[in-house]
């Protein structure tokens, strides 16, 4: 009885800790640096020539004049653009077919990621975030039902244009090369990448040059990873993940000297 005991308390004390080093965790022992980068901003990617793009984009124009981002923008905390500082830009694409494609399926298909305070479940399970909230009033105008599923952020174009989603929606910077394989909206969020560190090490990792030699995790495909790959010096150091919640977990449990993420996610989560 004694061993089966000790057995007991044993497994208690594992689970006890796996809890403390995953989805639960606390990150009281993290702080988030600023690198001084640029701002950058957030869109929804479509198929190329798609007439979605710009029938978001009108819808996306309500939803700022009658508030309801501005109140999203202030139940989440994040920075979305306010009124006049959003005009659409997409062609109207009339007739390509592809709003027809998802109003038979009744659904928008949206590819995203466990990105808090993006998109992420509560309690229930349920997704909620900005852009899931956002997702859903455009969605209720375009009459369908906005549909979530989770993506490898890698393949997010790949998985755009084999009709695996419908969208990508999930704090997605707008880059050239994104711009270049799909149809993007005018950014509706402005953002900007930051590091993240264990507030023990806050004198050693004070600028990007004193990650040099560091361990830097990112998410794979993000811009994050594009910050590491533009420097030179911090390459090696690159290790990819699957998420950037993956790559706070990296800094969490002292596999990585350090994440690169968006600042978004990061207050999110972190209390300096």
């Amino acid at each position: 009885m004694k061993k089966l005991i000790a057995i007991l308390m044993a497994l208690t004390l594992l689970c006890t800790s796996f809890v403390s080093c995953s989805g639960g965790s606390s990150y009281d022992d993290l702080m988030i640096l600023d690198l001084g980068l640029e701002r950058e901003y957030f869109g929804i990617a479509f198929r190329s020539g798609s007439d979605l793009t710009r029938m978001v984009e009108d819808i996306t124009l309500e939803l700022i004049n009658d508030g309801t981002l501005a109140d999203l923008s202030a139940k989440y905390e994040v920075g979305a653009v306010g009124k006049g500082d959003y005009t659409p830009k997409a062609d109207p694409c009339t007739g390509s077919g592809d709003y027809d494609y998802v109003k038979a399926n009744g659904k928008l298909v949206i590819g995203i990621t466990d990105y808090k305070p993006m998109d992420y479940k509560d309690e229930n399970g349920e997704w909620i975030g900005f852009d899931a909230d956002y997702a859903r009033a455009v969605c209720a105008k375009l009459g369908v039902t906005a549909e979530f599923k989770e993506i490898e952020w890698n393949y997010k174009l790949m998985a755009l244009e084999s009709k695996d989603i419908d969208c990508v929606w999930n704090g997605m910077t707008i880059t050239d090369a994104i711009e270049a394989a799909a149809d993007c909206t005018a950014p509706y969020m402005y953002n900007t990448q930051v590091a993240v560190i264990k507030k023990a090490d806050a004198e050693k990792y004070k600028t990007l040059a004193d990650l040099q030699g560091a361990s830097i995790a990112a998410e794979g495909g993000s811009a994050g990873e594009s910050v590491i790959l533009s420097v030179d010096a911090l390459k090696s150091g690159l290790k990819s993940v699957t998420a950037q919640s993956d790559a706070l977990l990296e800094v969490l449990s002292g596999a990585s000297d350090a994440a690169i993420v968006d600042l978004t996610l990061a207050k999110a989560l972190i209390n300096n």
